[in-house]
């Protein structure tokens, strides 16, 4: 009995020892140590999707990356007054959906982007996170099915974006919407898109911006030469290979990786943008490329925020189920929001 004792101390012991370093090796990165029960999670897809999305179909690609957005997403919060409709701008008919808060009127209104690496991605996709936003800032929130890479390359869905900044502007009361209080916001590529239609917005003449909300975002195409790509290149649920990926179907001609509208990082002038908040997560490629153009900002004199979510990574505003991080985020960047409205 005791012999039998000894043996299965020893192997308890063994699988502690064990488990620490599969934690351990999950868990630790060469900058910042990712959240244990995501790791896990991040894991356990990466064993059970072990193909590249290099090497799929850019339709295998796209439901991949569509899927992946809310593999871990909570079920959306009931929300009643949703439409889909089409918008007629400029020749163009963008399809969009409105969430409007019940009572009250003349809101403020937010235009939302989603992410999906610029070929992916849609209205649902981020539909529990627009719910959310339109329920804690009080806001109509407008969010863009705008064209994708390849069908539609570089600038088209930017062109969508902006048409739809144009119509909300001059249409907001049609929508019981205020239109001298517009806010932009995107996650991923989403965030490189609202960058990018506050700049077009500002070189245009075009509709004032109130603030621009940009989530882990994309602001450097060109080169993804960042310390973060190099700490995060092969890791998680971003790598270079897929990126680079990516970038070549959204914007096929290199020398498009340098316009400003692709790179905002790389515009020479940044001077009289909105108010910015950059949210980005430590442990993500994308985090210090968003980080340097919210430096860039306060540098050309723009009022701009940034802040870290430690222990997380790229996509974790639409991962509300195995982190708390992404109401965490949600909650600031709705407190931000509404502060802005009120100026």
């Amino acid at each position: 009995m005791k012999k039998v004792i000894k043996v299965v101390s020893v192997i308890l012991v063994i699988l502690v020892i064990a488990g620490f370093f599969i934690i351990k090796n999950l868990t630790e990165t060469k900058d910042g140590k990712l959240n244990m029960y995501v790791a896990a999670n991040l894991q356990l897809y990466k064993i059970l999707n072990p193909k590249s999305l290099n090497s799929k179909s850019i339709e295998e690609t796209r439901g991949a990356l569509n899927k992946q957005s809310t593999r871990w997403s909570n079920k959306p919060i009931p929300f009643s007054n949703i439409k889909n409709l089409h918008i007629k701008m400029n020749n163009e008919k963008i399809p969009v959906r409105i969430y409007t808060p019940e009572k009250g009127s003349n809101f403020p209104i937010i235009i939302y982007s989603h992410g999906g690496f610029w070929i992916g991605g849609n209205v649902d996709t981020i539909d529990g996170v627009c719910r959310k936003l339109s329920q804690n800032t009080k806001a109509i929130v407008i969010s863009v099915n705008y064209r994708l890479a390849p069908e539609n390359p570089f600038p088209a869905g930017l062109n969508d974006v902006y048409n739809v900044l144009q119509w909300t502007y001059k249409n907001g009361k049609s929508i019981n919407g205020d239109e001298k209080h517009i806010a932009v916001i995107g996650d991923s590529a989403g965030g490189n898109l609202s960058a990018a239609v506050s700049s077009m917005s500002r070189d245009k003449n075009g509709p004032p911006i109130t603030c621009q909300v940009l989530i882990y975002p994309s602001t450097n195409i060109f080169k993804l030469n960042s310390k973060s790509w190099s700490y995060f290149s092969n890791s998680f649920n971003v790598s270079t290979e897929d990126m680079e990926k990516y970038i070549s179907i959204y914007a096929p001609k290199k020398e498009d990786r340098k316009n400003p509208y692709a790179s905002p990082l790389l515009a020479k002038d940044l001077r009289k943008l909105p108010d910015t908040l950059v949210v980005t997560a430590e442990i993500d490629p994308l985090r210090d490329e968003g980080e340097a153009y919210a430096n860039k900002l306060k540098e050309s004199g723009v009022k701009a925020e940034v802040t870290r979510y430690k222990g997380i990574t790229h996509g974790f505003i639409t991962m509300d189920k195995i982190t708390n991080k992404a109401d965490e985020a949600l909650n600031q960047i709705s407190l931000y929001i509404q502060k802005e409205f009120q100026k």
